[in-house]
């Protein structure tokens, strides 16, 4: 039977990730939108899965989370948790180091769910109206995302992972 027991080193990567995905995530994109914040730190939510694996989830939810409390984004923060989360799951999951087209498809298909994702958050939290006025910057953000998570996946994480 396998543990499932993270080790210290993933611990230690853990916490820092998440200060990383804290950051990134304060660094805005200068994109008007009605609601929320562009950012760069789903750049460091694929850092997360590509180095914690699955367990990259916890970072990227804690991280982005944390982000939208400090800005004040409180009614945010659970959807952000779960968004989030699930995108550092996702890239664990079915990212593998190096760039290919089959992980460019993955960042792709993951910026893809965070637009979705949100849109129906803001549908939920404002109506139809301000979801399709926000898109806008969530698609912004997505782009952003692609093409820095092009850059961390020629990242030589094997070194980092240990």
């Amino acid at each position: 039977m396998r543990s499932c027991k993270p080790t210290t080193r993933q611990l230690c990567l853990a916490g820092l990730l998440t200060a990383v995905v804290l950051v990134m995530t304060m660094i805005r994109l200068p994109v008007p939108m009605m609601q929320g914040y562009p950012h760069i730190g789903d750049a460091a939510i694929l850092l997360c899965g590509l180095v914690l694996g699955p367990m990259g989830t916890v970072p990227a939810a804690i991280g982005s989370a944390l982000a939208d409390l400090i800005y004040g984004y409180v009614f945010y923060a659970p959807f952000t948790l779960v968004i989030k989360g699930a995108m550092g799951f996702f890239a664990g999951k079915f990212l593998k180091n190096g760039l290919s087209v089959r992980n460019i498809l993955t960042v792709a298909g993951i910026s893809v769910f965070m637009v979705l994702a949100y849109f129906l958050t803001d549908m939920v939290l404002y109506g139809w109206a301000a979801a399709a006025g926000s898109i806008v910057g969530n698609i912004a953000q997505a782009i952003a995302s692609i093409a820095l998570g092009c850059v961390v996946l020629a990242l030589p994480i094997e070194r980092i992972k240990g």
